[in-house]
């Protein structure tokens, strides 16, 4: 079995329930496990990485994102728009998805994500263009080729324009349709034993593309099948008007008339939340994916994490859509769960170890996981290492907190997922990065820039 030794870490933050700091020690990986953590450990091992003057996290978890998005970034046609504009105007785009444009938008969120630290992703694929079949199995495929642990969504859309809702009709769905092809994932990928790499979602999109009737079959279904749900919610204050407006409730009331809390839901968001809100997502341990990047550039405010989480809901991070965000760069997300925590809720709000705990952790239960996210013997060996000689780095007391308060480039030196390095030296290992660069310019030309 392939053995994997990292010598002389300088800092390793586990994450653990003890929340310790172990400088100056050694970890040793065999298989896609992390065997022991100590100082000096002299096992013989296939491959030896230098730890010095580097910091080893768990490998982040990222809780929500929509990788066929890459393709559509920074567009300056919605540059400055708020959130249903910027939908009505990209629906229309992301009508035109092809197989290529999925295969190389999840190679391109994906290698972002590995550079950033980050080993396991959720992501909601909810664009089901009906010319196209079976696109989000290009995905799950492209996505276990490169080897991120990945909880893909069966997302759906089934409230078109005609209907009431945003999206036209050329991507949405009939509730039975949504139902069977979920069916159909689960068997065909979703593992349901500890370690996976692979687990299914049910995901419709968001209160205002999707039927009640969809929200309620839909939960039902995951709950027979034991898997995650996961949704869009109180995004903006369209929302909240479309919600009070179409059902006569706030986004989280309509959620739990439709049966939609508990510790298997995970909600994208949260921004717009009364007490009551609040009181409802925390009383029910409901899950909350905060994507501070994607809410800050599109204007839809500051979500109120740190009352969430002191009302006992789990609240973990999501780069969320790269065109929305227009990044899927985890460290950097980390740092402005960071910032905006503290300009909400004040700057002892959000500690730098925190922020960590709702990447690691935090993203871990969200998934319903506790193979992930810490490091500790027996857990999955999905290590992040970043280099702390830097200049961006002298002078400072806190090595760790210096990740999110200093940082340059906010890349990881090296990235070990399942057992496998996918980074080094801050390079990725999966894939060439130019060659990616050009077919993903290529496909913008020819599936993209002729529907702008």
């Amino acid at each position: 079995m392939n053995k994997i030794l990292i010598k002389n870490i300088f800092l390793c933050a586990c994450m653990d329930d003890g929340s310790r700091e172990i400088k100056d020690c050694d970890i040793l990986i065999e298989g896609n496990r992390i065997k022991s953590i100590g100082k000096n450990i002299q096992e013989p091992a296939d491959t030896i990485i230098d730890g010095r003057y580097k910091i080893a996290l768990p490998g982040f978890v990222n809780t929500h994102h929509h990788f066929y998005q890459t393709l559509t970034r920074v567009l300056p046609q919605v540059a400055d728009a708020k959130l249903f504009d910027w939908l009505i105007y990209l629906y229309r785009i992301w009508e035109h998805l092809s197989p290529e444009w999925v295969k190389v938008s999840t190679k391109l969120a994906v290698g972002e994500l590995f550079l950033s630290g980050c080993t396991t992703s959720l992501d909601h694929y909810y664009v089901f263009p009906q010319r196209s079949e079976n696109l989000i199995d290009i995905e799950i495929d492209t996505a276990r080729e490169l080897g991120v642990r990945f909880h893909p969504t069966r997302g759906s859309m089934s409230l078109s324009v005609k209907d009431g809702g945003l999206p036209p009709d050329s991507v949405v769905q009939k509730d039975e349709e949504i139902l069977k092809d979920t069916e159909r994932l689960i068997k065909k990928y979703h593992d349901y034993k500890d370690f996976a790499m692979t687990r299914i979602v049910n995901a419709p999109c968001s209160p205002f593309s999707v039927s009640t009737g969809i929200m309620k079959e839909s939960i039902k279904f995951a709950r027979k099948h034991r898997i995650l749900s996961h949704t869009h919610l109180a995004e903006t204050v369209d929302e909240e008007n479309f919600c009070k407006e179409k059902f006569g409730d706030t986004p989280v009331k309509y959620m739990e008339r439709v049966g939609w809390l508990g510790e298997d839901v995970l909600f994208a968001h949260c921004v717009h939340l009364s007490n009551d809100d609040m009181k409802l997502l925390g009383g029910t341990k409901s899950c909350v994916a905060h994507c501070p990047t994607s809410n800050l550039r599109l204007g839809s405010g500051i979500a109120p994490i740190r009352t969430l989480m002191e009302n006992g809901a789990t609240v973990s991070i999501g780069v969320d859509g790269s065109a929305s965000n227009d990044s899927s760069n985890m460290l950097l997300e980390i740092r402005n769960a960071m910032m905006v925590a503290r300009v909400r809720t004040g700057v002892e709000s959000m500690p730098a170890r925190d922020a960590f705990y709702m990447a690691t952790r935090g993203g871990a239960k969200a998934l319903g996981r506790s193979d992930i996210g810490e490091l500790a013997p027996g857990k999955a060996a999905d290590i992040a290492l970043f280099n702390c000689r830097d200049i961006s780095f002298g002078g400072t007391g806190d090595a760790l907190a210096a990740l999110l308060f200093c940082g340059r480039d906010f890349t990881a030196s090296d990235v070990i997922c399942d057992g496998k390095i996918v980074v080094k030296n801050k390079q990725l290992q999966v894939f060439d990065e130019k060659e990616i660069w050009d077919e993903a310019g290529r496909i913008f030309r020819r599936d993209i820039a002729p529907n702008l």
